[in-house]
């Protein structure tokens, strides 16, 4: 009896297998099933990659932000003039280092929007003084010419004068001396650097100072100090101080209130201070 079951066990579990096996795709079709399908694929990517070579090209939008309306109209005729391509292949570096390159521009973000198109956002140089007559100058000493020339009419800057590379060091010069001389309640309005290395200043009160490359620092640090101490009662009488030397200073008084004349260093009175 056993045996009779199991006889027709396997004859059931022959059949399932031979019914099975009935169903099998022979080799050839199945390779050519998966042919097909990469064929299909390679179509689609073929095809993307046309539309993107063929489609229009990306609309470049400026924003206006932290931007004047100068400086705003000057970056969008440089970027109306540069060549893009499709939203998807445009070089956005590119147009970065394009924009960057700009004297008057600090820094830039460029991005991609689906609404805007490609989006530039710039931040604008911030100028704390004028360089010279045709140029500003900001708080990292870098010299540019501005957009809007009226920039150049701001009464609130002071004037830095040397060479352009050493504009980095005659900003920081006028800042130090700000901050010594603050107590004063005078601040820097011209600072020369001539080519000798000989510094001229004038402060906003028609003061003048001109002094060395020697122990600058030092000797600009005790005048502010004597003016406000031992010299306080003469301060508004002295019309120009030469600290060009090692063991004293030279004084010029003011024989009239009314100074407007050029920094120079050629006083109308001196009197020696050891």
């Amino acid at each position: 009896m056993a045996q009779a079951i199991n006889n027709a066990t396997g004859l059931m579990s022959d059949k399932t297998h031979g019914s099975k096996s009935n169903f099998q795709l022979p080799t050839i079709i199945r390779y050519f099933f998966i042919a097909a399908v990469l064929g299909l694929l390679l179509v689609i990517l073929f095809m993307g990659g046309k539309a993107l070579r063929d489609a229009p090209p990306a609309a470049i939008f400026v924003s206006s932000q932290d931007l004047s309306i100068a400086q705003h109209q000057a970056l969008k005729q440089v970027m109306s003039q540069q060549a893009v391509s499709s939203f998807f292949t445009s070089d956005l570096q590119s147009l970065r280092d394009i924009t960057i390159g700009l004297p008057w521009i600090d820094q830039v973000s460029v991005t991609r929007d689906w609404q805007r198109g490609i989006v530039i956002e710039a931040l604008p140089k911030q100028a704390v003084a004028k360089f010279g007559t045709e140029r500003l100058v900001d708080a990292k000493g870098v010299v540019f010419v501005p957009v809007d020339s009226k920039d150049l009419q701001q009464v609130q800057y002071a004037m830095l004068q040397g060479e352009i590379a050493q504009a980095p060091v005659i900003m920081q010069q006028m800042q130090q001396i700000n901050d010594w001389y603050a107590p004063l309640d005078i601040q820097v309005e011209d600072i020369i650097l001539s080519p000798r290395m000989t510094w001229l200043i004038r402060f906003d009160n028609g003061l003048r100072v001109i002094v060395d490359n020697e122990n600058t620092a030092q000797k600009l640090l005790n005048l502010s100090q004597l003016l406000g101490n031992q010299l306080s009662a003469q301060r508004d009488d002295i019309q120009a101080i030469d600290l060009r030397y090692k063991n004293g200073f030279t004084l010029a008084w003011n024989m009239d209130k009314a100074f407007a004349e050029p920094l120079s260093n050629e006083p109308k009175a001196e009197s020696a201070v050891p």
